[in-house]
């Protein structure tokens, strides 16, 4: 067991896990857990951290000037997959190693993507308030089986969703700045019939955006992913396109979203992300096509235990940013 280094848990969903503490405490002695119930942020953050030399992070922002106000801190853990709240340069700068495994919450995003998809087809949310308000509707909507999917990303999550949707006989076309050959879909669905992957077609962005019927997007938020689907985007589209966000908010630009789908009533957005995060006041909620979960995507039993087995592994295995 370590008994030197002081370990922080930034995360409130890690901290509240008792099978993962459990698991922490056999490896490390000193560990200080965030039990506060809040995200913490500015100065609370800083006092939480101070004089920790590993931690493990969640959501929490740790950016130049956060660390530049951490001098023995030499280890961050992530606890999940995206990395977009992370200063890597400072890290690199200041060599602080960084503790990360990609697809870990890999199958929990893309059920819950296959889900949005599903809600979306069949206009799931205007039924329940329908009924609610003591109206029988029953309002036509459509199946999956058949359709064109566009997946936009396709690493580890983008892969999970196309191989779920193998039942449903779609059509899927992917955009990635990695450029796959056949050998490579061959391996990475090796599991998978042939007739499953002559149904996998990688295309130019623009490509995916005109013919999909539906839009699934896997990205991490980078400088050039922002406002990557903006009002130019949206209008190459299908006038009744399903738009599906399960990745990082600030993807989709919300406003231009907004008016899209005042525009275009047969369109529908199902989102678990948001640029700012409660999204309580967000103007998309009271539109009647557009439907919303708050950031679940990774939360499952099981992909909390994944996810969180991957960062304590991650206080020891570890290295400098590149």
């Amino acid at each position: 067991m370590n008994t030197e280094d002081k370990v922080a848990i930034t995360s409130r969903s890690f901290s509240a896990n008792t099978q993962l503490i459990d698991e922490l405490k056999t490896r490390y002695k000193n560990i200080n857990l965030n039990t506060s119930g809040r995200t913490l942020v500015g100065d609370d953050l800083l006092n939480f951290l101070e004089n920790q030399n590993k931690v493990i992070v969640g959501l929490e922002k740790f950016d130049e000037t956060l660390i530049k106000q951490l001098p023995n801190l030499k280890v961050i853990s992530k606890f999940g997959v995206g990395l977009n709240n992370i200063d890597l340069n400072i890290m690199k700068e200041r060599s602080i190693a960084l503790g990360f495994k990609e697809g870990t919450n890999k199958q929990s995003v893309a059920e819950l993507a296959l889900m949005h998809i599903l809600v979306a087809l069949r206009k799931v949310p205007s039924s329940k308030e329908n009924i609610s308000n003591t109206i029988w509707s029953q309002k036509k909507g459509n199946e999956l089986y058949g359709k064109t999917i566009g997946i936009i990303g396709f690493g580890n999550i983008g892969q999970k969703l196309a191989a779920l949707l193998e039942p449903f006989q779609c059509s899927i076309i992917f955009y990635d700045k990695f450029v796959f050959c056949k050998e490579d879909l061959q391996s990475k669905f090796s599991d998978r019939r042939n007739s499953f992957i002559d149904n996998l077609e990688q295309k130019s962005l623009d490509e995916v955006l005109t013919e999909a019927d539906i839009i699934s997007i896997h990205l991490p938020l980078l400088n050039e992913t922002k406002n990557l689907i903006e009002a130019n985007a949206l209008d190459k589209m299908k006038d009744n396109i399903n738009i599906i966000n399960t990745s990082r908010g600030g993807i989709v630009n919300e406003n231009a979203l907004f008016d899209f789908l005042t525009k275009n009533k047969n369109a529908f957005a199902a989102f678990d992300v948001f640029l700012e995060e409660p999204a309580f006041n967000n103007p998309l909620l009271a539109l009647n096509n557009f439907y919303a979960t708050s950031h679940l995507g990774s939360m499952t039993e099981e992909g909390v235990l994944a996810m969180g087995l991957a960062a304590i592994d991650g206080l020891d295995e570890n290295s400098i940013p590149l």
